[in-house]
């Protein structure tokens, strides 16, 4: 061992001697352990100091090399087979020891499942293929594809959760409001919304219809047609709508129909604008003698020129019931805008209950004067009736009354994954935040203990000059371990003169440690 002592370098610094000691695997031979002062007892003496001997070492040297005996008789018990690997090894020797371990039950699960993963990978091919020919570098390979294929299933996961989950919960729809329908009001995209659906009529308009009396222009339908509302234009005679309420004999010329001139004030203000498609308009035309134009001529032509359906606000329709006392109801998503019912069932002009058309009970859910909401859904499903006449009813008020459907596009079940990703950013955010607040630092911080573990501090150095060389000896005396236990071994790669040297780098270090 060498010995150790104090003293103050030329540097400033306190400049240490370490002992050199074989416990940590006899860094150096045995002649240098007995010129530093060892003897055979593994007593130190202090040669430079000329003090008493210390306490004696323990011999760490022969206590491994009884370990590395045991060792070698282990494994030379064991016989020759060869290492772990198995059959196919590349070598085998008395070098390799095999010991058998217990296979926990998370590593059978977890061998389980990289073989359910893999099993379409014949053990054969990886051997022929991939030169595999071990099985424990081919569970190897297994495994390391089994991980690969986890990441893959959670990146689609993370797909289905951010695309595939919202498309499910709220499919896409292609709806307007009539909002949207309104800016549609131009020679290049031109929107209409007739009976709760929306029609692109820019093509349309351009091309030749009507007859000589009432022809039709790109001008005309531009300015009173386009993003416009056109029910008006539309009118369906109420014997044709509901043929089960109305007979022939109770209107044989088909005159019948809602709004009820003279009744209701609730008339679209472009209904004297608009060219009505109604029977006997044009006594020119075949196609509008025919009642039942709308159905068997006009939605034919429309049909290719459909985008979407009416979608309604469902809080604007409840403001349309409960403030303005409007007649606007919505049934299973459904919305019915019965004004036009109501203003002429309540009117002067209906004698012998000619315009209550629908059934008594469905009439007194729907006229409850701002009580509940807009939505009668459930007292509709309730009503104790057949469903021949529950149908009767529906059908009546779809072909007359309905305007289009809820919205529900900004609804909990549409924006579910989106509020899921604000939770999730919320989360993020929450954990930078949590470690921000950890890294302040509000007081005085506490000085670590100086550790007490032995430390050899190894510098090599080759053609360095003097001011390098001082400041990395510096910066090593200069960690906070104890003197005791730190040692620095210079490395001298060669007997070499460094460029702007005038001595070599060995000179320069002795001169540095004096």
């Amino acid at each position: 061992m060498q010995g150790s002592g104090s003293s103050e370098n030329e540097f400033g610094a306190q400049n240490t001697t370490y002992l050199r000691s074989t416990e940590y695997g006899n860094p150096f031979d045995d002649q240098a352990t007995s010129a530093a002062g060892m003897d055979g007892s593994q007593n130190y003496r202090n040669a430079d100091h000329g003090g008493s001997p210390r306490q004696p070492i323990p011999n760490m040297y022969a206590e491994k090399q009884g370990n590395m005996d045991m060792y070698a008789q282990k494994a030379a018990a064991h016989g020759t087979a060869g290492g772990t690997g198995g059959d196919g090894n590349v070598h085998k020797g008395n070098h390799e020891h095999i010991e058998q371990l217990e296979i926990t039950k998370t590593r059978r699960c977890w061998v389980l499942f990289a073989w359910l993963l893999t099993w379409w990978i014949p053990s054969p091919l990886l051997g022929l293929c991939g030169r595999m020919r071990r099985p424990d570098v081919r569970m190897a390979w297994r495994e390391k594809v089994a991980i690969c294929v986890l990441i893959v299933l959670s990146w689609v996961f993370l797909l289905f959760l951010i695309i595939g989950l919202g498309l499910i919960l709220c499919p896409k729809e292609y709806v307007w409001t009539l909002d949207d329908v309104a800016g549609r009001n131009t020679e290049k995209s031109s929107f209409v919304a007739l009976r709760g659906s929306v029609y692109d009529i820019t093509d349309f308009m351009k091309q030749k219809h009507g007859d000589s009396a009432y022809s039709s222009t790109p001008d005309i339908m531009l300015q009173f047609y386009a993003g416009q509302d056109v029910n008006a234009s539309f009118p369906i005679p109420v014997r044709v709508a509901c043929p089960q309420f109305v007979s022939e004999k109770t209107d044989p010329n088909y005159l019948f129909y809602y709004p009820v001139q003279g009744a209701s004030d609730d008339i679209d203000p472009n209904q004297a604008n608009m060219f009505q498609h109604a029977m006997n308009r044009d006594p020119l035309s075949k196609e509008l003698q025919d009642p039942n134009f709308f159905a068997k001529y006009a939605l034919p032509m429309l049909k290719k020129f459909k985008k979407g359906g009416v979608v309604w606000k469902y809080d604007w329709i409840n403001s349309m019931y409960k403030d303005q006392a409007k007649y606007w109801r919505v049934i299973n998503k459904e919305v019915f805008n019965m004004q036009p019912y109501f203003d002429a069932a309540k009117s002067q002009l209906n004698t012998n209950k000619k315009y209550n058309l629908l059934d008594s009970r469905l009439e007194s859910i729907m006229d409850q004067s701002g009580f509940g909401t807009a939505d009668i859904t459930k007292e509709y499903d309730a009503l104790p009736w057949d469903p021949a006449t529950k149908l009767a009813n529906y059908n009546c008020m779809k072909n007359l009354f309905y305007v289009g459907e809820v919205d529900d596009r900004q609804s909990v079940r549409c924006l579910f994954t989106n509020y899921m990703l604000l939770a999730f950013a919320c989360v993020l955010m929450l954990v930078v935040l949590v470690k921000f607040l950890a890294a302040l630092q509000f007081g005085n911080k506490k000085r670590p203990v100086p550790p007490s573990k032995f430390v050899i501090c190894q510098v090599p150095c080759y053609t360095e000059d003097d001011d390098s060389l001082i400041k990395t000896v510096n910066s090593l005396t200069a960690l906070e371990y104890q003197d005791n236990h730190k040692l620095i071994f210079i490395i001298c790669d060669g007997n070499i003169i460094g460029s702007g040297n005038d001595k070599p780098t060995p000179r320069i270090v002795l001169d540095i440690l004096g």
